[in-house]
């Protein structure tokens, strides 16, 4: 896979190609975003032979006006599994030289966002460091004793709950307010405001640590936003589920053209393996970040033996390692984490029901946290933005940021000075096969039992 920038085609190709995705409305060459790297122009005869997926993001129909989209068939993702997997000798995957189209999403009515609108910031943290895993309904996630493990490590949030199906628009809704009516995944970009906007009015710095993330020279400069749908080798480990272990979406920042728009912003993407750990220690960790894990560390895929069911395992021992790296210095600097799920899928990987009522996990960990303990009131993503908002006093999205029925990250998190702002209680792990609680005793030393034997 290579990179570049998409020239201008004639307009005689985009009539022929725009049947292949049937859009609302055609997004000329001359009004596409400038979006980094990471992709072709469609005439490129590096991938003339790809078969098209033009999956749009919701129904042309839909919504009446509320969200809308516009295609470009011009400028394409590619996903080239033959090329990524060659190292591993898989050779077909049923998806190997697929390119997609870029597809604009944008609200009918833009809502007009509210900058420094809160006088009083709750102030309960310093930074905020997001973690999310992949695909996983919350018993299935708690019956994991890595998972019980760590939730004596901070507190678990039991009435927790993703927004939507499949995994794309529920990282939008923790950064935007809002899903924009987008029920697919593909080469989606999202023409809307999101919490950076607020960030960089108050001057507050924020990043995106991606694991298999390399940035690309373009010229607006070398470490420019890195479009491409997938990077990075297969898994390698369960053939039937390989795929390549990185996944563009993951990034809530990828998914907003006005974020990548804008090289400044594309800069505070980066390497994790390059920047992370240095950036945590020398203390030059952001106040607003993301931490997102390869599809092996963040429960996605099965590794080595595992069924679907398991998967919880591998990305409990991941958080456990990474916790026990880096939650004392981050707790030092004032750094609530939040480790979370996407969204609330069965053993089996489908959205379908039962889904739970897209119930999740969600743990947090660091600053203002009281170890051991849950909190069982109703909370959504939403939520996570709304805590986010609230905390550094950055205003308003005008979107669900703004309502209290989703929850609020801020009011969980005990002040600096120790008093708890939410009643808190011991967590108590529950068994999936009865139901019944286990002393958490009991189950840390299960989980050291379990890692001696690995």
């Amino acid at each position: 896979m290579y990179f570049k920038n998409p020239t201008v085609a004639a307009a005689g190709v985009l009539a022929v190609v725009i049947g292949m995705a049937s859009a609302q409305e055609v997004l000329p060459d001359s009004e596409l975003p400038n979006i980094g790297g990471g992709y072709f122009n469609a005439s490129d005869p590096a991938v003339a032979s790809y078969q098209w997926n033009t999956v749009p993001p919701f129904a042309a129909g839909a919504f009446n006006g509320y969200y809308k989209w516009a295609v470009n068939n011009n400028t394409v993702s590619v996903n080239n599994a033959t090329y990524l997997s060659e190292p591993f000798g898989i050779t077909d995957l049923g998806q190997n030289n697929t390119k997609y189209p870029f597809y604009l999403v944008s609200e009918g009515t833009p809502k007009e966002i509210t900058l420094n609108g809160s006088a009083n910031p709750t102030n309960k943290f310093k930074k905020i460091l997001y973690i999310i895993f992949e695909n996983e309904v919350y018993n299935w996630t708690m019956s994991s004793p890595w998972w019980q493990l760590l939730a004596t490590r901070g507190k678990l949030l039991t009435n927790s709950h993703g927004i939507a199906h499949p995994s794309l628009p529920n990282y939008a809704a923790i950064v935007a307010g809002d899903f924009f009516g987008v029920s697919a995944e593909n080469f989606y970009f999202l023409n809307t405001t999101s919490i950076y906007d607020l960030l960089d009015a108050k001057g507050l710095d924020y990043a995106s640590y991606v694991e298999w993330y390399t940035p690309v020279a373009t010229d607006r400069g070398p470490n420019d936003c890195n479009n491409a749908v997938f990077l990075g080798p297969m898994d390698g480990l369960n053939k039937p589920d390989s795929s390549p272990i990185y996944r563009r979406l993951d990034i809530p920042a990828l998914l907003f053209s006005t974020y990548v728009s804008n090289y400044t912003r594309c800069e505070k993407v980066l390497k994790a393996s390059q920047h992370f750990a240095s950036d945590v220690f020398s203390h030059n960790l952001p106040a607003y970040s993301f931490y997102v894990p390869d599809l092996l560390h963040n429960a996605h895929d099965p590794v080595s033996d595992e069924s679907m069911a398991e998967t919880p395992n591998s990305g409990g021992m991941w958080l456990s390692s990474f916790l026990d790296m880096y939650l004392d210095e981050l707790t030092r600097q004032g750094t609530l984490v939040v480790a979370t799920w996407d969204e609330a899928t069965w053993a089996s990987g489908s959205d379908s029901i039962p889904n739970n009522n897209n119930s999740i996990a969600t743990l947090l960990f660091g600053q203002g946290i009281t170890p051991n303990t849950t909190d069982d009131s109703y909370f959504t993503h939403y939520g996570l933005l709304r805590g986010a908002i609230n905390n550094f006093g950055l205003g308003s999205l005008g979107r669900n940021d703004t309502n209290a029925t989703n929850g609020d990250l801020s009011l969980l998190v005990s002040s600096v000075t120790g008093n708890a702002t939410s009643t808190s209680k011991p967590a108590q792990a529950t068994s999936a096969a009865s139901g019944s609680s286990v002393p958490l005793l009991v189950v840390f030393v299960g989980a050291l039992v379990a890692a001696m034997m690995l």
